[in-house]
């Protein structure tokens, strides 16, 4: 949800292959439908669109990535950000990874990966048969001057299935680490900040094709939760010990996601898990027994 025409309202903003926003009417149920507007025809193949404040001016951004070949589109195997528009203009694209991006890159997340003040953009593509050059974690390091396209540090190129990644401080050093998983592959990591070491938490967890990072036993520290895609998934968290070393906790099996959040279901004061299942057909959640503290 983002107000993007400034009426204070709240828009929904969305991805069906291409990027789109449908405005808020006066009256939001009447039952009419949303006026749809296309954001840019260019970009493609969307899997993944996220907001940040990239150039910190105080307004929400898009950041989304556009997968399609080059028959289908000049914006191929790239991201970009989209300013929000104002009353005197529109969408202005910035692509910050120009056909840097390929092999179905995946889900993406926006923080200040560095420490200098500026926020950065990490992405994992998955790879494999049609999706050359993919199999690797990455993020783009945005110039002090806003110029295009940015810097990009690999993190990992042997990477099969790469596909979430999300900034987290695992280790409490006050240096952003990143949290990795291999959604249609095997396995979730993490690459330990400022160098980025790599550092397997759990090898064996088949597809985690959703991830969340917080803090589910309220001990200060950041955990894991994830689930596999698959009708013979596990849904699971990961406890962390403070310093970066990760417990496996089984929530569930036979149970698969597409996407997964931690939301406070039952207003306890804790954090359940929210599943929306792929193979299974599913919308669930599972109660944290913490009960809040």
């Amino acid at each position: 949800l983002l107000d993007v025409d400034g009426d204070g309202d709240q828009d929904f903003v969305g991805s069906n292959n291409t990027v789109f926003w449908l405005e808020c009417p006066d009256n939001p149920f009447s039952g009419k439908p949303w006026n749809y507007h296309v954001i840019d025809d260019e970009i493609r193949g969307t899997h993944c669109l996220i907001t940040g404040d990239v150039n910190q001016d105080g307004k929400l951004d898009l950041i989304a990535n556009s997968n399609r070949t080059s028959d289908v589109t000049p914006v191929y195997d790239s991201i970009c950000w989209f300013e929000t528009p104002t009353a005197s203009r529109g969408w202005i694209r910035h692509i910050f990874a120009d056909k840097d991006a390929p092999g179905a890159n995946h889900y993406l997340s926006v923080s200040d990966m560095n420490g200098v003040g500026f926020p950065d953009i990490a992405c994992g593509a998955k790879g494999g048969e049609g999706f050359p050059g993919g199999e690797w974690f990455a993020w783009w390091e945005q110039p002090a001057n806003g110029s295009v396209p940015w810097k990009k540090h690999l993190l990992s190129d042997q990477e099969p299935g790469a596909s979430n990644i999300l900034p987290a401080d695992v280790n409490r050093d006050g240096i952003t680490d990143l949290v990795a998983a291999r959604g249609h592959g095997q396995g979730i990591c993490v690459f330990i900040g400022p160098d980025f070491k790599k550092v397997e938490i759990d090898s064996e967890i088949m597809g985690p094709h959703s991830l969340f990072v917080e803090d589910l036993d309220q001990d200060g520290d950041l955990d894991l939760g994830t689930c596999g895609r698959h009708e013979d998934s596990i849904a699971a968290w990961y406890e962390n010990d403070g310093r970066g070393y990760f417990t496996r906790h089984l929530i569930e099996k036979n149970q698969g996601s597409y996407d997964t959040r931690a939301v406070d279901m039952d207003g306890d004061g804790d954090l359940d898990m929210l599943i929306a299942g792929h193979w299974t057909n599913n919308l669930v959640w599972f109660e944290n027994p913490m009960r809040g503290k």
